[in-house]
């Protein structure tokens, strides 16, 4: 019996009238690479994503500190979720004492923030960078759009690279799995093996970029109501070997005279979404 049919039986025996919907979860982790081995004479440096990075999607709600490099020399500044990170009002919890049936999951590369304010002098200072939000931007906290590279290395977003170096390289090192209850864990796979399941350009697409393209649980996991056994859940991502990506250094974006820099970290928002059947006691409002 599939965990569809278990839960909605299991509604019909109650004999109360219940309502269903298939609206996703979703919800944002951010991972990053960090800078090492400046090769000054050639213009190149060493990103690398280090090794250990566990970071739970459901594990807050709005308002929460985002996960991601929140520790160690290079860490992101501390950011909040919002709607566009996740749609969950309690941590680890389904909205509105629902229960949810997991059928899917579909993963994607949302954004890039990278910090230069460590990079040879502190660029933040500089004059000429009088707009807050460029400020936050160069310090890692609002993400960064650069299709032509003129800040961010061509590694990053060139069109040249014809695909998602940062997020591709990553994906199939991160081991995912579930966890009810902080106690019963799934192995689910890798992160390679979600799916892109939301609009996107097929170059930057992991997999397809339409809605129904996801990675199928036909038989379901349940995620059950607040009070219930297995209503706290979390998805984990844990990038299980370090990766590194070389990247050629580039003009300073907050100095007038020509001076070669280089991102100390970039950070790239990855959004898990849950796909199938959530069912709960109509509203009596």
């Amino acid at each position: 019996m599939t965990q569809r049919r278990r839960i909605i039986e299991a509604y019909k025996q109650a004999n109360e009238p219940f309502s269903a919907s298939t609206k996703p979860y979703k919800s944002t982790v951010t991972y990053s690479y960090i800078f090492a081995n400046p090769i000054v004479a050639s213009s190149v440096v060493w990103m690398v994503a280090p090794q250990g990075q566990a970071l739970d999607w459901f594990s807050y709600k709005i308002g929460d500190q985002v996960p991601g490099n929140t520790t160690g020399a290079f860490a992101q500044p501390y950011r909040s979720g919002t709607e566009a990170d996740t749609n969950i009002s309690k941590a680890r919890t389904t909205n509105g004492a629902e229960d949810f049936v997991i059928e899917g999951m579909s993963a994607s590369h949302r954004s890039v923030r990278a910090d230069f304010t460590a990079v040879n002098e502190d660029q933040l200072a500089v004059p000429n960078i009088t707009d807050t939000t460029v400020q936050n931007c160069l310090g890692g906290n609002v993400p960064i759009f650069d299709p032509g590279s003129l800040y961010l290395p061509p590694q990053c977003q060139s069109p040249f690279n014809l695909e998602d170096v940062l997020f591709r390289a990553l994906i199939g090192h991160i081991a995912v799995e579930f966890e009810w209850d902080r106690s019963k864990t799934v192995k689910i796979g890798t992160l390679e093996q979600i799916p892109e399941g939301a609009a996107n350009s097929y170059l930057r697409a992991s997999g397809e970029p339409s809605t129904n393209d996801r990675y199928r649980i036909p038989e379901g996991y349940l995620w059950r109501r607040e009070g219930q056994p297995d209503s706290e859940f979390i998805t984990r991502g844990t990038l299980v070997e370090p990766v590194c990506i070389p990247m050629l250094a580039v003009l300073s974006p907050a100095t007038t005279t020509p001076l070669l820099v280089y991102p100390t970290s970039i950070h790239i928002d990855v959004v898990m979404r849950l796909h199938g059947l959530s069912v709960k006691l109509p509203t009596r409002n």
